[in-house]
């Protein structure tokens, strides 16, 4: 399954509560996400463009309504938390002329590290890398990459103390 196809196939059947978390696994497998036999994946999971290039590693827990850009990679690493309603997303624009702001697209992948856990209503941006061992505070927009055991919150997320 491919693209676009393949992001509906996931976000509709995949992402739907009807299914046991198991159910769902498979389900999301065959329409290209990368899983663990172990991670625990709940519903309401949306995808922007294909599923392809979404990593779930060992151990790793997503909450309800994870939403993931297509169009480069995000890797979830070991043990790694996702809250409920986070989005990683890999995907902005150029600033283009006043004519049109929204130039053309740019990506950039996304890591969230090993143990890290991301609070309610985060958004990661792309190019970032969430450290190991990182905690974001809910609600919080992380545009730049964060060092390893660090807690960070706000928008833009700073540094609040290392842990």
């Amino acid at each position: 399954m491919a693209g676009r196809a393949a992001g509906a196939f996931a976000s509709l059947v995949g992402g739907s509560p009807v299914w046991s978390e198991r159910m769902r696994r498979r389900i999301l497998k065959l329409a290209g996400v990368a899983l663990a036999h172990d991670a625990r994946v709940h519903p309401y999971v949306r995808f922007v463009g294909s599923p392809h290039r979404l990593t779930i590693r060992s151990g790793a827990f997503v909450n309800v309504g994870l939403l993931v850009g297509g169009n480069a990679d995000v890797v979830i690493e070991e043990r790694a938390s996702i809250g409920p309603n986070v989005q990683l997303i890999p995907t902005t624009h150029e600033l283009g002329g006043h004519e049109q702001r929204a130039g053309a697209t740019k990506s950039a992948p996304i890591r969230v590290g090993r143990g890290s856990w991301l609070g309610a209503g985060v958004i990661v941006l792309g190019g970032v890398d969430i450290g190991d061992g990182c905690v974001i505070a809910a609600g919080s927009v992380v545009t730049r990459d964060c060092e390893p055991d660090g807690l960070y919150g706000g928008t833009p997320a700073k540094l609040l103390r290392q842990l």
